[in-house]
């Protein structure tokens, strides 16, 4: 018996700690999620036994009502750091419909007392616990109870045991949803405690699909999700799943929608496609056209038949122009101004309805200048006149139950909101602590919340890409030991690696240096929220974009054996740095103040001035230094961005590099090729000369399908080795996608 001891468990170059809750491979500390450890810790202290699906799903989640995939995915998280193949299992070996076991010989030494409890005490765990929720009768349980079998078949006494625990995971999610209603907005709010998580579900996406972070509402009377899904092509489409069944459906005629949203009645979603705004009625599978709506940045569906969404384009009618809120019919017709931004620089975006049927909040995106206070407002679709709520809340908000949720913090948030007075009172809880990721140009963050009280997000902490080398076939070559890493930047020599780090999984990012010789990780950032670092000529420093505080972003620059103090550049209301050019002279960056599109900046380190070089995103410079590639739009302002090369300095004459769409351009070390990730995410390469007066560009042709985490708005995630054999991509795994979480109180 181990049950009151704490072990250390060495296998293969493996060594498991448990009192340190540490696993160390070949000398390397691996970061492992806490569910999968105590997995391993389970399969370790018993070696050789079968452990069964039902004893470690017991074990480890405990009376929270999970199903059968979460553990799957343990398993695989585990294989995947330990280097265990599924089919010629090393360490962990799959005993069909039973269980796992442990096949590797384990040796074992004792260290301290202690038991899996103390453990999680120590690291500062929590389990969710499930709390019943009283009903009004045992009449209204039994009816909800015979409502939940014959929808799931909980009363089929011949299903297998597995089978039989996922169907009662979601039965109880539905019950849970019927009581929440029953129970009423008082009751419900009165036994809420300050953070309280008591049934949390894992919801996995259909197979061979990821869910599109940020795109995906859960259904106003908590029964049903929209969501986006990509395919391993590309491909996207809107889809419905039944919280009850678990079954999905993929919405034909929505290939390429975005940001879903429901009818208050829950039988259609709004979503926009192709610059378009539309509606689909999943029963029938029937898609409207309402109104032109390019650059659509939220929409929302009010108690009225009113849809109210957030306009940026650049070609809408004249007399709205870009940067406004407008309303249209449910059935469709012609846009009406409900609200206009006071300047370019201060968007407004991410409208949603409150339940009166006039009044609804909105992000204005604002600046470091007082006339553009930046925060969440209310407006009113018929006196269209707007106040301020907040101005501490930033980015999309959706009131329910009573209260507004928000993100702070990387933390869900609920505070008490009176719709009679248009305000918020009493103090924000906590729904869940820094498990959210804000868009990085955007000011989104991904959940949505029903009616009665049903949350859906994507947690920070479930995010399953990593970064890897593939060679020019498409081969995986290596994965990185750690996870937590985006927006890799590599020095010019391939020695270094530069990325943005939430190795804690905590929702803060700091700019983290990588050594591919010694795997050594060293942190040359403080803020918590840095991102898109990039290298100097010669790999000793590291200029970064830092977010300090709520309006303003800046261009630090660290040396990169951590040592030094950081050395600040350049402010802006909001920037994303692209590039530094060979010489070391010049920075590109965007700045996002033009709700439109993001403008193109170079900083001058030299004479320490700032200078417009054109409209568009993710600019690299030339090796030579004379050109510029980047993403831009056509002169229509609408479709696809395209890859182009400008000359620099100047913004003259632009080249368009890349056909059907093209994103996040990178350059080989001798210049002589271009590489870019396309609409459908393949990684494409374009032959091409710049000795001449002007760009020679040959015909793009694709080297591989990627699995790329997105091809637009996420910018740089992947990085290109100096002569172009290799490149460093941050990926979805080729099987398993990142689930969205539920929680219900």
């Amino acid at each position: 018996m181990m049950g009151n001891k704490s072990f250390v468990f060495r296998f293969s170059d493996v060594e498991v700690r448990e009192r340190e809750f540490s696993l160390t491979k070949a000398g390397k500390v691996l970061a492992v999620e806490p569910k999968a450890f105590r997995v391993l810790l389970l399969l370790l202290r018993t070696p050789q036994k079968v452990i069964s699906k039902e004893e470690l799903l017991n074990s480890v989640w405990g009376d929270t009502a999970v199903t059968e995939g979460s553990l799957t995915r343990c398993i695989w998280l585990l294989r995947r750091l330990l280097g265990d193949d599924v089919n010629e299992p090393r360490f962990i070996e799959t005993v069909a419909t039973v269980g796992y076991r442990f096949v590797c010989k384990v040796e074992v030494s004792e260290i301290a007392l202690g038991d899996l409890q103390a453990t999680d005490k120590a690291i500062g765990l929590s389990e969710a616990d499930f709390v019943e929720t009283p009903v009004q009768s045992a009449r209204d349980l039994s009816r909800e109870l015979k409502w939940i079998s014959g929808e799931v078949g909980l009363t089929k006494a011949s299903e297998p045991a597995p089978r039989r625990r996922e169907q009662f995971a979601w039965g109880v999610a539905a019950l849970c949803i019927a009581l929440l209603t029953w129970l009423g907005v008082a009751h419900w709010r009165s036994i809420q405690p300050a953070e309280s998580r008591n049934l949390r579900l894992s919801l996995l996406p259909p197979p061979s699909t990821s869910f599109v972070p940020h795109n995906f509402a859960i259904s106003p009377d908590g029964r049903r999700l929209a969501f986006v899904a990509v395919a391993q092509d590309g491909g996207t489409a809107l889809w419905i799943r039944s919280l009850a069944s678990g079954a999905a459906q993929q919405l034909t005629g929505t290939e390429g929608a975005t940001l879903p949203f429901w009818s208050p009645d829950s039988r259609q979603v709004g979503f926009f496609q192709a610059s378009k705004l539309k509606s689909v009625d999943p029963s029938s599978g029937a898609v409207q056209v309402l109104c032109d709506a390019p650059g659509g940045f939220g929409g929302a569906w009010n108690d009225r038949g009113t849809i109210i969404f957030a306009f940026g384009g650049s070609n809408g009618p004249s007399d709205i122009g870009s940067n406004s809120i407008l309303k249209v019919s449910a059935s469709g017709g012609e846009t009406q101004l409900v609200t206009k931004g006071n300047a370019p620089n201060a968007p407004i975006i991410w409208p949603s309805a409150l339940p009166d049927g006039d009044h609804f909040l909105y992000f204005l995106r604002g600046s470091s200048k007082p006339a553009q206070k930046q925060g969440i407002y209310v407006g009113s679709l018929s006196t269209q006149e707007s106040k301020l709520i907040s101005s501490e809340i930033i980015g999309n908000t959706q009131f329910a139950s009573s209260r507004l949720y928000y993100v702070r913090n990387s933390s869900l948030m609920a505070q008490s909101f009176d719709l009679k007075r248009l305000q918020l009172t009493g103090r924000p809880e906590v729904v869940s602590r820094q498990e959210l990721e804000e868009a990085p140009a955007f000011s989104r963050t991904g959940f949505s919340v029903s009616d009665n009280g049903v949350v859906v997000f994507q947690s920070a902490t479930e995010s399953l890409s990593r970064l890897a080398w593939f060679d020019r076939s498409g081969k995986e070559l290596e994965e990185l030991p750690r996870t937590g890493y985006r927006d890799p930047a590599l020095s010019r020599d391939g020695a270094l690696l530069a990325v943005s780090s939430d190795e804690e999984h905590n929702g803060k990012r700091y700019i983290h240096i990588y050594d591919f010789a010694r795997g050594t990780s060293t942190r040359v950032s403080e803020g918590g929220k840095d991102s898109l670092p990039v290298f100097s000529p010669d790999g000793k420093r590291v200029a970064y974009a830092a977010n300090h505080d709520r309006t303003s972003k800046y261009i630090d620059v660290a040396a990169t054996d951590g040592s030094g103090k950081l050395e600040r550049l350049v402010a802006s209301d909001r920037l994303a740095l692209n590039d530094w050019s060979a010489d070391g002279r010049f920075l590109v960056y965007m700045n996002f103040q033009n709700v439109v599109a993001p403008e193109l900046e170079v900083l001058d380190l030299r004479n320490h001035s700032q200078t417009a070089y054109a409209t568009g995103a993710e600019a690299q410079f030339s090796p030579d230094g004379r050109w510029i590639a980047f993403s831009g739009f056509g002169s229509s302002g609408s479709g696809d961005p395209e890859v182009y090369v400008g000359r620099f300095p100047g913004s003259g004459r632009r080249i368009q590099i890349s056909n059907h769409g093209g994103l996040q351009a990178r350059w080989r070390a001798d210049g002589k090729e271009l590489f870019y990730i396309s609409m459908d995410k393949k990684l494409m390469a374009v032959a091409i000369d710049t000795s001449h007066d002007e760009p020679v560009a040959g015909v793009p042709h694709v080297l591989f399908q990627t699995r790329i985490i997105g091809p637009r708005l996420v910018l740089f995630q992947y990085a290109v080795s100096p002569d172009g054999s290799r490149f460093l991509i941050n990926s979805m795994p080729s099987v398993g996608a990142a689930p969205l979480t539920v929680l219900m109180n």
